[in-house]
C-alpha cells in the first residue's frame, strides 16, 4: 500500500520545483493521520529536501566566493581520503591568495624558531600572548563591575556591499554565540570590530591548511597558518589544541606547549576538546616524571572523551606501579 501511494504521488510531480513542493506538502496534510503516516510522510519529506536541493543548486554554485569553492574542493578531497590533492588545492590557492581582513599586529609571534634563551621564552611568554591580555580591556567604562557587552561594543558587520578593509578595526568570525561571549569575557577588543562576512570562511581555509601542513610535518608553516586562524577566532579551542601539537614537539621546552594547552582548556566546550587537553596534561606530568599526577588527567579525560590513548597511557602507568583505579580495556 505505501509503494502505491508513493508512486500515485511521484506520477503527480511536473518537474517544476515550485509547483512540486507546494503539491508535496499539500499531501504531508492529507496524509498526516493516515495508518501508515510515519512512513508515507518520511517518504514525501525526502522528495521536498531533493526539490530544495535542485533549486539552490544553481543559485548556490553562483554566489560561492572563491574561498568558499576551494574549501569546499578541499574537503571533498578529504571526505574520498585524498589529502594530498587537498594539500596540493590549497597550496595552490594560498600561493596567490592576498587576505584583505587579516589582523597583522593582533596576535602573539611565534618563538618556533627562535634564537632567545629558553629562560627568556619561558618568561616572555604571557607578555606576547594576546590570550593572556586584561579581558576587560573592551569596557567603556573600566569603573563598572557590570555591563551588556552588546551594547558596549561598537560593531560593523560586513556585507557583500560593504566589505572594503577598514582602518583600526579587528576582523573576527565566531562559530555561535557562545565563541563570542568568550572572546568579549576573556579576551575583548582593542579596535573596533568587524565580522569577516559569512560567504568569505577565512578561519575554516586557514584551519583546514594549517592541518594539513601539520599532518604533512611542515611545521612552520601550520603553526604561520594556525596561527592565521587563531587571530580570526582566538577562543577556536580545536586551533590552540593543534599549536599545541607543534609546540610539544617542534620546540625545545614543554612551556609554550603546556600555557596553549591552559589556554585551550579555558575555551573548550566540546567534549572531544576537553578531553584532548586532559590528555596533553597527561602527557606533560609523564614527561616530568609527576607520574602520579599524570594518571589523575588521563582518568579524568574519560569523563569527557573515552579515547583509547587515554586507557594506553594508564596501562603504561600501571605497569610503573601507578594504581590508575581503573579497569583498563583489552
Amino acid at each position: 500500500m505505501i509503494e502505491e501511494i508513493i508512486s500515485q504521488i511521484k506520477r503527480n510531480l511536473s518537474g517544476n520545483p515550485d509547483l512540486d513542493r507546494d503539491y508535496l506538502i499539500s499531501q504531508l496534510d492529507y496524509y498526516q493521520n493516515h495508518e501508515y503516516s510515519y512512513e508515507i510522510i518520511k517518504e514525501i519529506s525526502a522528495m521536498i529536501w531533493q526539490s530544495l536541493d535542485f533549486y539552490h543548486e544553481d543559485f548556490y554554485q553562483k554566489s560561492q566566493s572563491p574561498i568558499s569553492r576551494v574549501l569546499d574542493e578541499a574537503i571533498f578531497l578529504m571526505e574520498n581520503n585524498d589529502k594530498k590533492s587537498a594539500l596540493e588545492k590549497l597550496d595552490s590557492f594560498m600561493s596567490h591568495f592576498e587576505d584583505k581582513y587579516e589582523n597583522s599586529s593582533e596576535h602573539k609571534g611565534s618563538d618556533f624558531k627562535s634564537t632567545r634563551p629558553i629562560s627568556e621564552i619561558q618568561y616572555m611568554r604571557y607578555e606576547e600572548n594576546k590570550l593572556s591580555r586584561s579581558p576587560r580591556k573592551y569596557r567603556v567604562n573600566t569603573n563598572e563591575k557590570k555591563i551588556d557587552w552588546r551594547k558596549e561594543v561598537k560593531i560593523n558587520r560586513l556585507d557583500n556591499e560593504n566589505n572594503e578593509p577598514i582602518p583600526q578595526k579587528e576582523y573576527h568570525s565566531f562559530l555561535n554565540p557562545l565563541e563570542e561571549i568568550l572572546f568579549y569575557k576573556y579576551i575583548g577588543l582593542e579596535k573596533e570590530l568587524a565580522f569577516i562576512p559569512f560567504d568569505e570562511p577565512l578561519f575554516d581555509i586557514y584551519y583546514l591548511y594549517g592541518t594539513l601542513l601539520l599532518a604533512n610535518d611542515d611545521y612552520a608553516k601550520a603553526e604561520e597558518y594556525l596561527l592565521k586562524a587563531l587571530r580570526i577566532n582566538p577562543v577556536s579551542s580545536k586551533t590552540i589544541l593543534s599549536l599545541a601539537d607543534i609546540y610539544k614537539s617542534k620546540t625545545r621546552t614543554y612551556n609554550r606547549f603546556f600555557l596553549y594547552n591552559v589556554d585551550a582548556l579555558k575555551f573548550a566546550y566540546k567534549n572531544e576538546d576537553i578531553g584532548r587537553a586532559y590528555r596533553n596534561f597527561g602527557f606533560f606530568y609523564v614527561e616530568e616524571n609527576q607520574l602520579d599526577i599524570a594518571a589523575v588527567f588521563y582518568d579524568f579525560s574519560l569523563n569527557y572523551d573515552f579515547n583509547q590513548q587515554a586507557f594506553r597511557e594508564l596501562e603504561y602507568l600501571k605497569s610503573r606501579g601507578i594504581d590508575t583505579e581503573i579497569e583498563m580495556e583489552k
